[in-house]
């Protein structure tokens, strides 16, 4: 018997990542999940080994407030739903990001950052601002990026 099952640990990463964003920003961090799985970025080639690759996806990390609230969400809860949707919609081939293996909220990781971003995501002209040569889309607060050439 499973215990936890891939669906269920992608329902419990989109609320750690995206609960407050909309639809189709939960969409696309599934979107994300699917591409690394597909094409073994960061992963293991499973969906359990990707979203538990080490400092990949922040809400797993040991220092993160939803961390442990997150293994407590009921799957009867609205927002657990639409992760649950959104994740079904992604397996089906939803291509929302175009490909993206990266997302980041810039606000909050420019305040977490002391005003910056991390070298995967700036442009290398202004490390304040995304590199507009690896955004892909756009999605609530949420900026896409596909992974280096």
């Amino acid at each position: 018997m499973r215990l936890v099952s891939e669906r269920a640990l992608v329902a419990v990463v989109v609320w750690q990542e995206a609960r407050g964003e909309p639809y189709e920003g939960k969409v696309g961090v599934c979107e994300v999940i699917r591409n690394r799985t597909q094409r073994k970025y960061s992963s293991d080639g499973t969906v359990t080994g990707t979203i538990l690759w080490g400092r990949q996806f922040s809400g797993m990390n040991p220092n993160d407030p939803n961390r442990i609230p997150s293994f407590t969400i009921d799957s009867d809860d609205p927002i657990v739903q639409e992760c649950l949707r959104a994740w079904d919609e992604a397996r089906e081939g939803s291509n929302r990001v175009e490909g993206a293996v990266h997302y980041l909220n810039v606000a909050l990781t420019r305040r977490l950052l002391g005003g910056h971003l991390p070298a995967w995501a700036a442009d290398p002209a202004n490390p304040a601002e995304p590199n507009p040569h690896r955004v892909t889309a756009v999605l609530g607060q949420h900026h896409f990026l596909k992974g280096p050439d």
